[in-house]
C-alpha cells in the first residue's frame, strides 16, 4: 500500500475508531447506568484523533524506507529458525526473514540467496550442506 491509498485507508479507519468510541460513551455505558461528562467525551474523541494523526505519518515515513544494504542475489548464509516455509537466516552480520523455495529447511543448513520479494529473502538449500558454525 503506497502513500496516498494509505493515507485514505488511515482516515477510514481513524473515523471508524472514533464513531465506536462514541457510541460506547454515548450509548453503550448510559444502558448501564453509566454517564460519561460530555467534556470525557470531547477530550477522549480529540485524543484519539491526535494518536491517529501521528501513527498515521509514522507509518507513511516507514512504507517510504529503502533497504539500505539488501544481501545480493547468489549471497550464501545459514538457516537461524526452521524455513518451513518461513523462517530467518543469517546473512554475514544481519538477520533476514526468508522463505524456502522448495522443501523445508532445517536450521545450520547453508542456504544461497534466489530473489528478494519486499523485504523476505527467497533462498534454496545448497547441496544439503550444514554449516559448521
Amino acid at each position: 500500500m503506497k502513500g496516498r491509498s494509505f493515507l485514505a485507508y488511515s482516515i477510514v479507519i481513524s473515523l471508524l475508531e472514533q464513531v465506536v468510541l462514541l457510541v460506547v460513551l454515548l450509548w453503550v455505558l448510559p444502558q448501564f447506568g453509566i454517564v460519561v461528562p460530555l467534556w470525557l467525551v470531547i477530550s477522549a474523541a480529540v485524543a484519539l484523533a491526535a494518536v491517529s494523526i501521528v501513527l498515521t505519518r509514522l507509518n507513511i515515513r516507514t512504507l517510504a524506507l529503502k533497504v539500505l544494504h539488501s544481501p545480493g542475489i547468489g549471497t550464501y548464509g545459514r538457516v537461524v529458525t526452521p524455513l518451513a516455509p518461513r523462517g530467518y537466516v543469517r546473512i554475514g552480520n544481519e538477520l533476514w526473514p526468508a522463505v524456502a523455495e522448495g522443501e523445508a529447511l532445517s536450521e545450520g543448513q547453508r542456504v544461497r540467496v534466489l530473489r528478494m520479494k519486499y523485504l523476505r529473502l527467497i533462498v534454496e538449500a545448497v547441496n544439503g550442506e550444514e554449516l559448521d558454525s
